[in-house]
């Protein structure tokens, strides 16, 4: 997502609107990082369109061969897209739920109270 710490990944993708999933997912938080899993919530997000080497790149960053996180298909909006479901990075942590899927929202509060 824009401004944070992960978006050098997508310097070269194409932004192309706010988007937000099917109530299918839940968004969950470890403290460090987030991590979405199957539920029954909408995620809030950005989409955004990518070449081959954006998208291997982001594939290594999630560890998507280790099964880290886990690349799925998904119907955002009108469009097909990809997204990454945490995988074998539940197996460690403590996670909690983020609510309302917008982990924009909770970095914010977070940086208010610091």
């Amino acid at each position: 997502m824009k401004g944070m710490r992960n978006h050098v990944y997508l310097e070269k993708a194409k932004f192309l609107e706010a988007a937000e999933t099917s109530p299918e997912y839940e968004l969950m938080y470890n403290g460090s990082i987030p991590a979405t899993r199957a539920g029954n919530e909408p995620i809030k997000g950005e989409l955004y369109e990518v070449d081959d080497e954006t998208l291997a790149g982001l594939d290594v960053l999630e560890e998507v061969s280790s099964r880290l996180y886990e690349k799925k298909e998904a119907k955002i909006g009108d469009k097909q897209a990809i997204i990454y479901l945490g995988g074998t990075i539940f197996d460690t942590d403590t996670w909690e739920k983020i609510p309302d899927g917008d982990y924009r929202k909770l970095i914010e509060a977070q940086q208010k109270t610091a």
